[in-house]
């Protein structure tokens, strides 16, 4: 017996290579947008910490190192995640979640019956 893999039609296939290739530039964009808005915060706090003096500076830190703090958690759950694996199979857990609805359904049927 040979294990045969099932095959997907050409259109399933483009389609999916499709929806890869636009979820990549919409998270790129997504990604460089998001980065230019904090660089330009952060350049906005640096300009008007330093043409307003030394009295500005302290009112301007704890906004920015709120930003940082963020900025850095999102980033570590990232990195925790993609270390996980969390990224590698996104479409198993429905799948998953399906077949225990599946099992739990005949386990009630099984339990009605008695």
């Amino acid at each position: 017996m040979t294990n045969l893999k099932p095959v997907r039609p050409q259109r399933e296939r483009d389609r999916s290579r499709a929806t890869r290739i636009f979820l990549w530039i919409f998270s790129i964009v997504m990604i460089v947008t998001a980065g230019s808005a904090f660089t330009m915060k952060l350049i906005d706090f640096y300009i008007t910490a330093t043409r307003e003096g030394s009295a500005a500076l302290g009112s301007f830190l704890v906004p920015v190192m709120n930003y940082l703090c963020i900025a850095a958690g999102f980033a570590a759950l990232f990195v925790w995640a993609h270390s996980r694996g969390q990224f590698r199979n996104v479409e198993e857990p429905k799948y998953r979640m399906l077949e225990q609805n599946r099992l739990c359904d005949l386990d009630w049927e099984r339990e009605r019956e008695r």
